[in-house]
């Protein structure tokens, strides 16, 4: 009743499309979905008319979302500088600078190679429409020091770059709700897209690479004063529970909520919100505004293991809280859906009124409407199309699924998620999965349509080989799948991109910031003289060379200075004569392409032509494989959630795989205690061939409360890994009757009364709900107070 309470008092229309200006991922709901977008159907963006527009260079790396505003495409830089650019002609309208960026040098002892050089302005600014004004922040030197931080939230004219009055405003001070969290900008970053909600600017603040002290924030402050109005802080003590959500914006559904993903740090140690106090970590958190602009926690979410994730670096906060649009996806029972997805791999669809807790069903079970999983590491926010019946996207990252379990190139899956109804409960189909391998730093997905006319939509994502991002591609998908595939209708070599940097979206056009420092808009018409498909080269072993035959199509008279592959790994073998050529409108020629990979990794590439009158880049796309035998393993860790003492079995498979070029031999396994037993372990001696897997099943089976983690330990030829298990149990709802028979009235005179009392308690460490409650009926009996069916008792009651 209290969430629903506060729902009544905030207002605002809880789930709509709303938003009070130009914001990251299209929305507040944060779902990736443009709806007003005709001109980029599947078909125009297939067609030979749509590519690169313009090309426009900038001073540093661009990890926010670039904002169209009418004919504005708004763009910063780490290097603290914000652009103004024509959409249509890529002209530079203005620029401005914010001073110098703090070097990542500077951050700690110990080194991360995350924005470096600098770190200027790393999250996506908001647009306040209305007021013509555009939101950011940005990172600079601390007044009078070399080597402190300080940040700053500035507001500037959307149509000249001037100041507007009152900023920048500098964020700083104690927490409202912990006097003990001090905000020190030197180890803090804010990632999350910024947030404009009812006259005020939220911003969230984590941590870089988990180098102390830090904590999570969420500070708000008045869009005209520049005063600051609220700062809450995740935990009371200590460090961690970081909001950072691979840049993510933080959510909102209504006037006054906000919803935030948090990281490593201390796991709730309550069961149900603690309204300004208590610990937030691993968690989803619904945060309300209250009269004095300061910010209290309404309600939360935590995965059961949430105290065990840490210890996996497999946190919440690597992806962000997406709404699910109520009109679409709400039923009666539960109006209000939201998808949230973190480095675990686990999909969880949460009730946004009642998110669940922590431990709240018997065994310390987790109270959401559906978990499903796990896929693989997830640095991402879902992405959604709601029509066709509704479609959730998600790309993964880690671990290696079969594909390349490279340490520094790990891949995943783009899945594709139908959503349906099931009894009245929300639920996600079995995904279908991309052919191909997400490499780690890919972003988010972005979905654009006319409106939710189905075969509309168009499913964008800038796709990075792996963290480094060199050889990324704009890639556009339809938004659902093809006979059970995929289908990729066009890719554009981009240089290299920014980790988990989306493309941003107006007038028909889409919009890449890169990591080396350029703004590409892609769209319709261009005068395309040169055309050819995206190419994917076979799995090849490390050392060996397999060849693509690229088909060269020309338009119009078209004279070939030169064509090359890049980087070194691929080579572009034309037939002689065809350099240095004149081609007529119509004809074509084949381009043989040579792969040979050095290590084991997803590569992406381009082929490159250049005419007399310009230059044409198509995508190129391989995977090497390792010589040696190389271990892969399906998962990072397993969650088999809260089961009762006595009554939990449940199982989980485990896929191990070898992605080398030679057999692999398990040299030794270290099995798992109780609770869990694994079915048929492989034995010692045991061998894998090139590109084949084995399965293994987990059992979790727990006799005792509390909380479990264990790890089932791989050495192999090709490497070795420990996978992750975690677990938590409870003794669940227990009846209690006192006294338990015997119910004594006693000698009672006719014509008079007496009553016996039994206390009915709940000794267990779950609420425990009355399915049936029939008292005695005869003569001369009657029940003075009872238990009604469906009432419950909590823990302890």
């Amino acid at each position: 009743m209290a969430a629903l309470l506060s729902l009544m008092v905030l207002g605002g229309t809880v789930g709509g499309v709303r938003a009070d200006g130009i914001t990251n991922s299209g929305s507040d709901l944060r779902d990736g979905w443009y709806p007003d977008q005709p001109r980029l159907s599947p078909d125009a963006v297939a067609g030979g008319d749509f590519g690169q527009l313009w090309r426009a260079g900038v001073d540093g790396q661009v990890y926010g979302q670039p904002l169209v505003v009418g004919t504005n495409v708004i763009v910063v830089t780490e290097n603290n500088r914000v652009y103004d650019f024509d959409s249509e002609t890529g002209d530079l309208r203005w620029s401005r600078s914010f001073g110098a960026p703090f070097p990542a040098r500077l951050i700690g002892s110990r080194g991360c190679s995350d924005l470096t050089p600098n770190i200027g302005i790393t999250s996506t600014p908001v647009v306040d429409t209305a007021a013509g004004t555009v939101y950011l922040t940005y990172k600079t030197f601390a007044d009078g020091s070399a080597t402190d931080a300080a940040y700053y939230l500035t507001a500037l004219d959307v149509t000249t770059g001037a100041l507007r009055p009152n900023f920048p405003s500098q964020f700083g001070g104690v927490a409202d709700n912990s006097r003990y969290q001090l905000f020190r900008p030197t180890t803090e970053l804010q990632r999350p897209g910024l947030l404009l909600m009812n006259g005020v600017v939220y911003a969230g603040f984590g941590g870089h690479c988990d180098i102390a002290p830090y904590v999570g924030w969420v500070f708000g402050v008045d869009a005209t004063t520049g005063a600051t109005k609220a700062r809450w802080a995740t935990g009371l003590r200590g460090i961690g529970a970081g909001i950072w959500q691979s840049g993510a914006g933080l959510m909102s559904d209504g006037a006054g909520r906000i919803f935030a993903s948090t990281g490593n740090g201390f796991a709730p140690d309550h069961p149900q919100p603690a309204p300004g106090e208590g610990n937030y970590g691993e968690s989803i958190v619904r945060l309300a505004v209250q009269p004095d602009g300061k910010l209290r926690p309404m309600d939360f979410f935590a995965p059961s293991d949430a105290g065990l994730l840490d210890a996996y670096d497999a946190d919440f906060a690597s992806g962000g809280v997406t709404a699910l649009r109520d009109d679409v996806f709400g039923t009666s029972q539960f109006p209000h859906v939201s998808v949230a997805v973190g480095k675990a791999g686990y999909v969880y669809l949460l009730n946004r009124d009642d998110l669940g807790g922590f431990q709240q069903l018997p065994g310390g079970g987790e109270d959401v409407l559906e978990r499903v999983g796990p896929f693989g590491g997830v640095w991402s926010r879902p992405g959604v199309w709601p029509g066709d019946g509704g479609w959730i996207a998600i790309p993964t990252a880690s671990p290696a699924t079969g594909d390349v379990p490279n340490a520094n190139a790990s891949t995943g899956k783009l899945y594709l998620f139908h959503y349906r109804v099931t009894a009245g409960m929300p639920s996600l189909d079995a995904p279908v999965a991309s052919d191909d391998a997400f490499g780690f730093g890919s972003s988010a997905p972005i979905i654009t349509s006319d409106g939710t006319t189905s075969g509309s939509a168009v499913m964008w994502t800038v796709w990075s080989p792996d963290g480094g991002g060199i050889g990324a591609q704009l890639r556009a998908y339809d938004a659902v799948p093809v006979n059970g595939h995929l289908r990729l209708r066009k890719s554009f070599p981009i240089g290299q991109a920014s980790k988990f940097a989306m493309p941003g979206v107006g007038a028909g056009r889409m919009y890449v910031g890169t990591r080396d420092g350029h703004v590409l808009a892609y769209g319709a018409p261009v005068v395309a003289s040169v055309q050819a498909p995206a190419t994917t080269f076979p799995t090849t072993r490390v050392g060996a060379t397999s060849t693509a035959n690229v088909r060269l199509t020309f338009s119009g008279t078209v004279h070939v200075r030169s064509i090359s592959a890049t980087p070194s790994v691929f080579a572009a073998r034309p037939a002689a004569g065809v350099v240095g050529r004149t081609f007529t409108d119509g004809q074509s020629t084949t381009v043989p392409v040579d792969f040979t990979p050095t290590d084991a990794a997803v590569v992406g590439g381009a082929l490159t032509v250049v005419t007399d009158t310009d230059t044409y880049s198509f995508s190129l796309t391989a995977t090497g494989q390792a010589p040696d035998p190389l271990l892969t393993t399906s998962l990072q860790v397993v969650s088999f959630g809260g089961g009762v003492v006595g009554q939990t079995d449940r199982a989980s498979t485990i896929t191990i795989g070898n992605a080398g070029g030679q057999p692999l031999v398990i040299n030794a396994i270290t099995l798992p205690g109780a609770p869990f037993r694994v079915d048929d372990p492989p034995v010692v001696g045991t061998t894998i061939a090139p590109n084949d897997a084995i399965n293994v099943t987990v059992h979790y089976r727990p006799t005792a409360p509390g909380d479990f983690g264990d790890e089932l330990g791989l050495q192999t030829n090709g490497g070795d890994k420990e996978i992750g298990l975690t677990g938590s149990a409870g003794i669940g709802p227990k009846l209690s009757l006192s006294p338990e028979s015997g119910w004594s009235f006693g000698t009672v005179t006719v014509g008079q009364s007496a009553e016996a009392t039994v206390t009915v308690a709940n000794p267990g460490d779950a609420p425990m709900t009355f399915t049936k409650s029939k008292p005695p009926l005869s003569d001369g009996l009657t029940i003075v107070s009872g238990l009604d069916e469906g009432s419950s008792i909590p823990a302890g009651g």
